[in-house]
Order: C-alpha cells, then sequence, then structure tokens
C-alpha cells in the first residue's frame, strides 16, 4: 500500500514536470527561422496623383501572388500604428493592382500607405511602403 503511494506520487510528479517544462528553444525560434529563410514576394507598390485633380491611386504588381487579396494599410501620423484601410485584388493573370486613396483632412496632416502581401507557403509576409501625401494649402 505505501509502496503504491510512492510510486503515484512519484508518476503525478513526473507528468507534472513535463507539463509545466517550456519547449525546447530550438523548437520555438525554428519557425521564424524557417520563415525568414523564404523570399519576399516579386513585385513592388507605388502611389501617385493623377494629374493635378487632387486624386490618388496606389498601384503595382506581384507577379508571385496573382488573383488574391493584397492589403492596403495607412498611419496618420509618424508615430501611429498601421492600421487596415482596404483589400484589394490583383489581376489574376498578370498581377497588376490599382485603388484608390485618400489623402488627410487636415491641412498640414501626413498620411501614408503601404500594401502588405501575406505570406505563402513559398514566400514570406511582404510589406512596401506604397507612398506618403502631405496636404497643403491649395
Amino acid at each position: 500500500m505505501r509502496t503504491a503511494r510512492l510510486f503515484s506520487s512519484l508518476v503525478a510528479l513526473v507528468l507534472a514536470a513535463l507539463v509545466l517544462t517550456p519547449p525546447p528553444a530550438q523548437a520555438t525560434q525554428a519557425a521564424p527561422a524557417a520563415q525568414a529563410a523564404k523570399p519576399r514576394h516579386d513585385g513592388f507598390a507605388l502611389g501617385k496623383e493623377i494629374g493635378q485633380t487632387n486624386k490618388f491611386v496606389a498601384y503595382g504588381k506581384w507577379s508571385s501572388y496573382k488573383g488574391k487579396n493584397v492589403k492596403v494599410q495607412r498611419r496618420a501620423c509618424g508615430s501611429c500604428a498601421w492600421k487596415l484601410y482596404k483589400r484589394t485584388r490583383t489581376n489574376a493573370k498578370s498581377g497588376w493592382f490599382r485603388t484608390r486613396i485618400e489623402p488627410g483632412d487636415r491641412v498640414g496632416s501626413k498620411v501614408c500607405y503601404r500594401v502588405v502581401v501575406p505570406a505563402t507557403g513559398t514566400h514570406r509576409l511582404t510589406r512596401d511602403v506604397a507612398g506618403c501625401i502631405t496636404t497643403t494649402r491649395g
């Protein structure tokens, strides 16, 4: 009887140690290292004003991400976080995209845009700044 209690206590102690032990460092660092080893998506993102119309577009080409949605993110100030502005789909044949973007509301404000292409099995997460719009007196 005493031996059975001692044995069960020992088994419980070993199981508790296994549950509470953190995973080895190699397992937790393997995923980011494998992701970093993948190449970036092939492509670019830019932004421009259409003539002198005060209308702006973000455009680009992601040849490794055709026919899928990319995210356009917006940052309203230099210390602000990037936030989702909209999603747009790349062309299924060429990978081109084009979407309308807006300047800031206040005079003197600076708004920046970037395009985020998600990670796939062959490419890592890719971000490319399309550009910034500074609102001036017009």
